[in-house]
């Protein structure tokens, strides 16, 4: 496809996608794969773009008025595949309104609720297919109901949510095939979650995600799962539990803080600080500092906790000025090493993040903050805060 003009490719897309609506013709599957795989090629955006062919690609998938249809042919999963593929070109051309047809036509958002609400009865290939494309929904202002009652939206989004600790409890004992499923269903489940959150700004929703974020990060890692580092590091649980964790911090309030096991989330921290010189702009960092210090601000007992596991009285902190952040740290260098390093970061939105989370976990005592971070260490927050004439 990359090969031909784009004329060309338009001429072929526009005689597959009636093949596609026509299942009797026995080709609507390979049309479908076939307008999946030119849909990668960046030709014929413009029928990609219609409207039409939207709802075409929403319907050969599985969608109508009436419902989302049973079963996961290869028609529907290669459909599927294409039905997201034109919603991210549509997005780049049309923004956040990318998806409204299905919305308008085909009641999209009440019908993979309606789906995604009974998990063990789909295969789980295509509840990573459809969450996809719920995020794509998700993306749309807040839809409601006429009279009043919960919008679909709100009904999408408690699914979603609920989502996340199902494949929590599912990952236990999974074969490593289905755990790969497993984590992008729960990647797209938090992702979608979290524009949900954002746009519905529901207090009650806030609290159900941290439940689910909880059940989440107390999932254990697994040695030899795929893709894990040299150092035993399960990389594919700890992304997903990155995402997961965003529902948290984008809750108002930071609302559910207090259920989240505190050790599960500083964990999180160490792999991410030691690449932030590799990885300069990687706002991954920021999810779990957030979500440190809203569990430190919101209990102060887990605050006493934390203080005690990451900066130890004993511990040499280099005397009243501080650790030199310059001094080259080991890959053995306590988490809070680490984190007294970033206080100086050139960075200056990870130096504040991990400052106000040091703060959080020391009570928000600039004194003990100053006693942890040193002098030369803690000044530039505590100048930033207005703080600095309250240190002793």
């Amino acid at each position: 496809g990359r090969q031909h003009p784009a004329t060309q490719v338009q001429v072929v897309v526009r005689a597959l996608i009636p093949l596609m609506q026509d299942e009797a013709s026995g080709l609507a599957s390979d049309a479908a794969l076939a307008l999946r795989l030119l849909s990668r090629t960046g030709t014929a955006t413009e029928d990609f773009c219609d409207e039409s062919f939207l709802l075409s690609a929403g319907r050969a998938a599985g969608l109508s008025e009436l419902g989302l249809a049973s079963g996961w042919s290869h028609l529907a999963r290669e459909a599927s595949i294409l039905l997201n593929n034109i919603l991210v070109i549509r997005g780049n051309a049309f923004g956040v309104g990318a998806a409204l047809p299905l919305r308008s036509e085909l009641r999209a958002e009440e019908h993979i609720a309606a789906a995604l609400s009974t998990p063990d009865a789909v295969p789980l290939g295509q509840l990573v297919a459809w969450s996809r494309i719920a995020f794509r929904l998700t993306l749309l202002p807040p839809a409601a109901d006429q009279g009043g009652a919960v919008g679909a939206s709100a009904r999408l989004a408690r699914v979603l949510l609920r989502l996340v600790g199902w494949v929590a409890k599912e990952l236990h004992g999974a074969e490593r095939a289905a755990r790969t499923q497993l984590l992008c269903l729960c990647e797209n489940a938090a992702r979608s979650g979290f524009n949900c959150l954002r746009s519905l700004g529901d207090a009650a929703l806030a609290a159900s995600a941290a439940e689910q974020v909880a059940a989440m990060l107390a999932v254990e890692p697994v040695a030899d799962a795929p893709s894990a580092t040299p150092a035993g590091e399960d990389a594919p649980l700890r992304e997903a539990q990155l995402a997961a964790l965003q529902l948290v911090v984008a809750a108002p309030g930071g609302g559910g803080a207090t259920c989240l096991p505190w050790r599960a989330v500083v964990s999180l921290l160490p792999p991410l600080l030691r690449g932030v010189s590799e990885r300069p702009g990687d706002r991954r960092l920021l999810v779990p500092l957030l979500a440190a210090q809203r569990v430190a601000e919101a209990d102060k007992a887990a605050a006493a906790e934390m203080r005690e596991a990451l900066f130890p009285e004993a511990e040499d902190g280099g005397g009243v000025m501080g650790r030199d952040p310059n001094a080259p740290l080991g890959e053995s260098a306590p988490l809070g090493a680490l984190l007294v390093q970033q206080l100086c970061s050139s960075d200056t939105i990870v130096k504040r993040a991990v400052g106000e989370m040091v703060l959080a976990v020391c009570g928000g005592d600039v004194d003990e903050f100053v006693g942890v971070a040193g002098v030369g260490n803690s000044a530039g927050l505590l100048a930033e805060k207005g703080l600095l004439g309250a240190a002793a």
